[in-house]
C-alpha cells in the first residue's frame, strides 16, 4: 500500500510540473496583428494573426459597397480563408462548394442555383452589391488573386441582373 501511495504521489509531482511547462510554453495573444508571438520561440509555437477587412458596409442610396469591419484571422484556428471570407460575408450558406488554385491565383466560387431564389443576386442593386462585396473583399486579402470565377450549379451563366463569369482585380475598385 505505502508503494502505491508513494507511486501516486509521484505521478501527480510530475504531471503537475508538465502542466507548469506547458502553461509557460503557451503563446501568448498578440498586440499587433502583424506581429509573431515571440522572437526566441521556435517556429512551431508562432502564431501569426493577420487581420482581413470585409467589404460589407452597403450604401443606402445606391449599389456602391465599402470598408466595412476588420476581422482577425489566423489560419490554424480559422481555417481555409476562403471560407472565413464567405462566412464572414455570410455567403456561405450560398455557396455549394470552392476551390483555391495552387499558385493562389484563381478561386471558383459555385453557388447553389436556391440563390436566385434569394434576394441576394435579384435585381440590380442586389446583384451588384453582393458581387462587389464578395469581389472587394477577396482581391483586398488574397495578394496573388488574378481571377475571381462566379458559377451557378458549376456553369457559367447569365441572368437579367447578375452574371456567373471570370472576373479580375480590375472589375473591382479597392477603397
Amino acid at each position: 500500500m505505502k508503494k502505491i501511495t508513494t507511486i501516486l504521489a509521484m505521478t501527480l509531482l510530475l504531471a503537475a510540473c508538465g502542466d507548469k511547462q506547458t502553461e509557460d510554453a503557451a503563446p501568448q495573444p498578440l498586440k499587433s496583428t502583424t506581429e509573431t508571438q515571440s522572437k526566441s520561440a521556435t517556429s512551431k509555437n508562432v502564431v501569426q494573426e493577420e487581420s482581413v477587412v470585409l467589404y460589407n458596409h452597403f450604401s443606402d442610396t445606391d449599389d456602391h459597397v465599402s470598408k466595412g469591419e476588420s476581422v482577425p484571422y489566423v489560419y490554424k484556428r480559422d481555417g481555409s480563408l476562403t471560407q472565413f471570407l464567405l462566412k464572414n460575408l455570410e455567403y456561405n450558406q450560398y455557396v455549394k462548394a470552392y476551390s483555391v488554385s495552387k499558385n493562389e491565383k484563381v478561386v471558383m466560387l459555385n453557388f447553389k442555383s436556391s440563390v436566385m431564389k434569394t434576394s441576394l443576386f435579384q435585381g440590380s442593386t442586389g446583384a451588384t452589391q453582393t458581387r462587389e462585396a464578395i469581389g472587394k473583399t477577396f482581391f483586398a486579402n488574397m495578394a496573388k488573386l488574378k481571377t475571381l470565377k462566379f458559377r451557378l450549379n458549376g456553369k457559367q451563366e447569365e441572368w437579367d441582373h447578375m452574371n456567373f463569369t471570370d472576373y479580375s482585380r480590375k472589375d473591382f475598385k479597392l477603397n
